[in-house]
């Protein structure tokens, strides 16, 4: 008989060199024994381990001090390198690290000493007997919720995602109750993978990840990983570990309370002490022994302050006042001569100014009729007005010479006190 599954439960041989674990697949699982002389019989053996998929020859036995039947192994071989169920473990646990989901940054710590805490995990068992008896060892009066449901099987993964949304939708920060959840433990006790496999699934590990109660993933034993591991605020190896997680010991509280207050006793005796040495300090001092010589001492030191002041402030005012009377004095003899110096140069100033214009003006005059009889000469007016006329064409062209013209052109003829319109016309030979 051949049959293909993956391995799970896998233990290292044992004293005599025999192999056991499972096979299972999605629908079946059966336990297997590879004893050691038929793996002396295949020869070389494969290495595997739990997750890898193999190939088996061999049959079905029964083993009779507990009527259970296994599947004796005479050949194995490997199908692939990874199981069906690893190779889901693994898709989902990259989806989840990609989204965020597993950060160290969303993880919250737990309160040191909750009040009130759930417990998501099936009503029977070692499990839940575990956390209840550590709880109540620990700290008997903490008030403790347990959300059943069952942590094996076709269902459980649905039903341990209702339980953690039951306690959110009662028990969340911001739901409406008066004294709401601290913490949340949600796991259960050993098992193979197969059996643990509802903490793998997508569904719970969301409801984890969404859960505004802090939770507390303990799911097996300390070799088992489970996706809820990932995305929990906490993992604890163990369900026993958990509880003794969540909650310190009550007597652990109660010591450190004492050890600080005889600490805080100590302190205020010391501060006490110090402060009745500072008074006796003061009391001693000169100021409450005798106040009135002491004051009478420093009214003295004030008056011969004052006085040293008073004389200060005088010779300064006195010092002033005498630079003041020298420099009045030095403006009032040497303003005087200092204005009439000034006077005498702005009236010298103002003849030399008065003297340089009336030079500038004559210049000027000079030039202005150099100039204008030197126009007069230029001015075209002047030769008409002794008889001589200026000859121009329609485009206002001087005309010079009649060989440029042709007979009918119009010219204007310009005099001294008018202007003559008239026609080119050819003279006759």
């Amino acid at each position: 008989m051949t049959m293909e599954g993956e391995v799970s439960n896998f233990r290292p041989p044992n004293a005599s060199g025999h192999l056991y674990f499972s096979l299972s697949d999605a629908t079946a699982k059966i336990n297997v024994a590879f004893f050691a002389y038929r793996q002396r019989l295949q020869g070389k053996i494969p290495s595997f381990t739990n997750g890898d998929k193999v190939r088996v020859q061999g049959s079905i036995a029964l083993y009779a001090p507990n009527g259970s039947y296994h599947f004796n192994v005479e050949h194995l071989e490997i199908c692939d390198g990874t199981g069906e169920l690893l190779l889901r473990f693994e898709k989902l646990k990259r989806q989840l690290f990609a989204e965020g989901l597993c950060d160290a940054s969303r993880k919250r710590p737990l309160p040191q000493l909750p009040k009130r805490i759930g417990i998501v995990t099936a009503p029977t068992g070692a499990a839940i007997r575990d956390i209840l008896n550590i709880l109540s060892r620990r700290f008997p009066n903490l008030h403790i919720i347990i959300a059943p449901c069952r942590v094996q099987g076709a269902d459980a993964a649905k039903e341990i995602t209702a339980a953690i949304r039951l306690l959110n939708r009662h028990f969340a920060p911001g739901s409406g109750t008066k004294e709401p959840m601290d913490a949340m433990i949600v796991g259960r006790g050993g098992g193979s993978l197969e059996e643990l496999w509802c903490f793998n699934e997508e569904c719970v590990a969301r409801a984890v990840a969404e859960s505004a109660i802090p939770v507390i993933s303990a799911v097996g034993h300390e070799p088992d990983i489970a996706i809820t591991d990932f995305v929990a605020d906490l993992r604890a190896p163990t369900p026993s570990a958990a509880a003794e997680l969540i909650c310190g010991r009550k007597e652990d509280f109660v010591q450190h309370l004492s050890i600080a207050g005889e600490r805080l006793i100590k302190a205020l005796r010391v501060r006490f002490v110090e402060a009745r040495n500072h008074v006796r300090h003061i009391e001693s001092s000169a100021l409450f022994r005798d106040p009135i010589h002491l004051l009478e001492k420093h009214a003295q030191s004030v008056d011969a302050r004052d006085n040293r002041l008073t004389f200060a402030m005088e010779a300064i005012l006195s010092q002033v006042h005498h630079r003041h009377q020298r420099q009045q004095f030095t403006f009032e003899h040497c303003g005087v001569t200092l204005f009439s110096r000034a006077r005498e140069r702005l009236e010298h100033l103002r003849l030399r100014m008065e003297s340089a214009l009336q030079d500038a003006l004559a210049s000027a005059s000079e030039r202005l009729v150099s100039q204008t009889a030197t126009l007069k000469a230029v001015d075209p007016t002047a030769v008409l007005n002794r008889g001589y006329a200026l000859i121009t064409d329609e485009d206002g062209t001087l005309v010079t010479d009649a060989e440029g013209l042709a007979p009918g052109d119009h010219l204007r003829i310009r005099l001294a006190k008018a202007v003559i319109s008239a026609t080119f016309k050819c003279k006759e030979s």
